[in-house]
């Protein structure tokens, strides 16, 4: 009797260990999805009027799903329910940037009358930000004259770079004011063979550009003529003392790379500043507004990846450094 029962336990347990299997596992797959590697469960639109098409395995029946995305700390459940789409039910389901923004979608599947979820993913944001020029100067070889002009030295270089370089990636850089947009063959202005997120400027010229999104290729946006940099090289009467005579666009930012905290400046500075830090899509994912240089940040809750971090002193100056957290 005793060992009957045993069997009996034995087999119950085997009997529901094989229910408790799922019967198939569905996902969703799309193009864009997992495209960067910091957001692995995640799509990025382009604009409002972009559309993404989601899409699972074949299966008899389908039912999609959303939830609003919720500001909850880590391991806090989700307060905002599941809400079964009205008419999704098809393997495939487009969202849009204007309705799904900020929703996580899943969905519910069956086959011979076993019904299973996927797991779920999240319409993020837009990976988009405005362009902007950063320009990066050799210590001792350039005089800020006011109005974006700069005096270099003769046998200096300066490299210029789109502040958003991971979302953009054809750039047509420009010398001069260009005669008409969008960039066409022959005008004069454009430099050529110079199609990268950077530009290494070595003789005078009126620079900016013109640059179309990576991720969304159809996107193109023109730097504006007020952002361009006006650089004047010449042998100007500072290039032999060796010294800058105004600071860079830079701050000093440490440990860079970092793991957890980040140090802005140094306390001696004695600075308070409005700070920002923008990941690669332009989205602000920290902010202070009353930072004391040499105070830590903690960053342990951003991923790994490159940042952008912007600091705007009480004087109005504006510096801004990428890093990068491990």
């Amino acid at each position: 009797m005793k060992n009957l029962l045993i069997l009996i336990f034995v087999t119950g347990m085997a009997s529901w260990h094989l229910h408790a299997q799922p019967c198939f596992s569905p996902t969703i797959t799309s193009p864009r999805l997992g495209y960067f590697n910091s957001a692995p469960n995640s799509i990025l639109f382009c604009d409002n009027n972009d559309t993404e098409i989601l899409s699972t395995q074949t299966y008899d029946t389908y039912q999609w799903y959303k939830q609003e995305w919720a500001a909850v700390p880590p391991g806090v459940p989700n307060p905002n329910p599941w809400i079964a789409i009205t008419g999704a039910n098809s393997q495939t389901y487009t969202i849009n940037g204007t309705d799904d923004l900020l929703y996580y979608f899943k969905v519910e599947a069956t086959l011979d009358s076993c019904t299973e979820e996927s797991p779920a993913i999240l319409a993020d944001g837009y990976n988009f930000g405005l362009p902007y020029l950063i320009a990066t100067f050799q210590p001792g070889t350039y005089q800020f004259i006011g109005n974006g002009t700069y005096n270099v030295c003769n046998g200096a270089s300066v490299l210029l770079e789109n502040g958003f370089d991971q979302v953009y990636g054809l750039h047509t850089w420009y010398k001069c004011i260009p005669s008409d947009l969008p960039p066409f063959q022959g005008d004069p202005c454009i430099i050529p063979n110079e199609n990268g997120d950077t530009y290494t400027a070595t003789t005078t010229g009126f620079y900016g550009f013109w640059a179309c999104t990576s991720y969304c290729p159809d996107i193109c946006l023109f730097l504006g003529l007020p952002a361009f940099i006006q650089l004047n090289f010449g042998d100007w009467s500072f290039c032999s003392l060796g010294n800058p005579e105004f600071s860079s666009n830079h701050v000093k930012l440490y440990p860079n790379p970092t793991t957890q905290v980040l140090f802005v400046g140094n306390q001696s500075d004695n600075q308070k500043t409005l700070l920002k830090i923008m990941d690669m899509s332009g989205k602000v994912v920290f902010s202070m507004s009353d930072y004391h240089y040499g105070e830590p940040i903690d960053l342990s809750k951003l991923e790994a990846g490159s940042y952008l971090l912007v600091s705007e002193t009480e004087e109005g100056k504006i510096f801004r450094n990428k890093f990068v957290k491990k």
